[in-house]
Formats: structure tokens, sequence, C-alpha cells
């Protein structure tokens, strides 16, 4: 008993770094570097000045020599040259709103197909999924056509034509998926793990429907909504197309769509195009998505496992 006392006491020998683990971290701290250099790229060319960065040579990695943080108050404060006070504000509504509607849309339409019994339910869920096999650069016209049209909007009646939806808080509203399809689809399959007889249990308990949707299934889905709201707000956050498309004002566009606004500057001869203001500003989208994804990853794992789809 002693010699095991004295034997736990001594002090255990540090393991030795074997030549295929210092290779090892040595090509994986070179993979890491490769990932991070567009980042500290853009970090390093938002010192730069205007003049100064079209007027040097870019090297691997660029050092100002007078540098400067006027692009970096440009995208928390908001310039003459960019309204990115205004951008980021319609970028945050915007994302906040469509994470909100998609738990929503999600959740209730995950419940219908899930734990409702009704003709043509199959049929009508294969052919919901159907419409995610068309891609977005397909559907643009017809949307366009579509918000241009709407019905008693923007002088639009049964006799006149006018602008209908287009250029309005609208597009961001109701422009959007009426429903999140893939939302949808993963609520679906959690759900019907879920035992019915919760349900029955809970309405013998007096708990009318609402209270079974929001107090009993619902905290059961929170890994799945957690997955649709983050992915949800990574993609609104990051989308370019519905404001580029289908709004013109400058007090309705958001950060991406700021960003091509400026390099417009481009097909003007003889512009002198702001290259690190641009730059800040798609890092302004960058470091958000990317806190996003590092802090929450877990959920993304964990809201695919409950669903039992397996990648």
């Amino acid at each position: 008993m002693a010699s095991n006392a004295i034997r736990s006491a001594r002090p255990k020998p540090k393991p030795k770094l074997k030549p295929a683990h210092l290779f090892g971290h040595a090509v994986l701290l070179l993979v890491g570097l490769v990932l991070l250099y567009p980042l500290i790229f853009m970090i390093m060319a938002g010192f730069f000045t205007k003049q100064e960065f079209l007027g040097s040579v870019i090297k691997l990695f660029p050092i100002p020599k007078e540098p400067t943080l006027e692009n970096f108050r440009a995208l928390v404060q908001g310039t003459t040259d960019a309204a990115v006070t205004t951008y980021l504000r319609n970028s945050l509504f915007r994302t906040v709103y469509s994470t909100a509607w998609a738990i929503l849309t999600s959740f209730l339409g995950g419940y219908v197909f899930a734990r409702l019994r009704f003709k043509g339910k199959d049929q009508l869920f294969l052919l919901l999924l159907a419409t995610q096999m068309i891609p977005t650069t397909i559907a643009i016209i017809p949307t366009y056509l579509e918000f241009a049209r709407f019905p008693f909007m923007g002088g639009n009646d049964v006799f006149t034509g006018g602008k209908g939806i287009l250029d309005t808080w609208w597009v961001y509203l109701i422009g959007g998926p009426a429903i999140n399809v893939m939302g949808t689809f993963l609520v679906k399959q959690s759900l019907e793990k879920v035992p019915f007889e919760l349900d029955e249990a809970a309405k013998m308990d007096g708990a009318g429907t609402f209270r079974v949707l929001f107090q009993i299934l619902f905290p059961l889905q929170l890994p799945i909504m957690a997955f649709i709201a983050i992915t949800t707000a990574l993609g609104t956050w990051n989308d370019f197309i519905t404001p580029f498309f289908y709004t013109n004002s400058d007090a309705l566009q958001t950060l991406p769509s700021a960003i091509t606004r400026l390099s417009s500057a481009l097909a003007s001869p003889g512009a002198v195009v702001n290259y690190p203001l641009i730059i800040t500003l798609s890092l302004g989208i960058t470091i958000p998505a990317m806190i996003i994804f590092f802090f929450f990853q877990k959920y993304i794992v964990q809201g695919l496992a409950n669903t039992g789809i397996k990648g």
C-alpha cells in the first residue's frame, strides 16, 4: 500500500513530442494560416487610405506607412461616403425579422405535417420539398414580376399597372418565402419521434392546442430551433440578391448591397474607387457571421442529430 502511495505521489513524466506530432502541428498551423489569410488581409487593408492603397504595390501582408482608422469609423459610425449606419440597421432588422419568421413558420409547418392527419398530406409535403430544387437565380425574374404586379399595391389594381411592392419595406416583410422549407422538414422529422401520447396526456389535463404547441412540444425542439435560427440569420445577413434586385432607394439597402453600390464606381471613367472602405465593409459582414458560427456551431450539429439525419 505504501509503495503504491509513493508511486502515485511521483510526478508523471511529460509525454515526449514525437516528430510525427510536430509535423502534424506544423501542417495544421500552415493550413490555419492559409484559411485565415483573407481575414488578415482585410484587417490590414482597412488601415490604408484610398490614395495609399491605389498608389502602392500590395504585398502578401500589406502594411500602411500612414495607418488610419477612418475606414473602421465608417463601418461603425457611418460617413458621407456611405450611409453605413443605415445599411447596418437594415441588415440587423431584416436578419432579426427573417429569423423570427423562420422559427415560427418552421415549427408550425413541421407540426402540421407531423401531427395532423388530412388527405393529400404526403403529396403536399413532397411538392413543398420539390420547390427546394429550383435554383435561386431562375426565380429572380418571376419573383420580380410577382412583386411588380402585387395587387392593390404601388398603384396596381385590376385595370392599371404600377410598381407593386418593389422598392418598399414590403419586399423584406412579405418578400421572403411564406414558409421555411428546410426548417419545416427538420421539425417534422424531429416531431415524428415524439409520441402522440404526450399530446393526449396534456389535453386530458386541460391543455389547449396552443399550450400543447408552445409549452410542451416547442421546448423539445429547441436544438432544432437554434439550428434554424443560426442558418437563417447567416443566410439573411449575407443575402445580396433581395436588396440588389428588388430595391433602389438608398434607405432600403443592406450591408452586402452597399458594397456593390460602392464598387459601381468602377464603371465611371476616372473615378477613384475606395477599395479600403469596400474591404472594411466586407469585413463588417464577415466577422458577425464568423462569431455566430464559432459560438453556436454545436447547436448546428445537435440540431441535425436530433432529426435523425446522418450526413
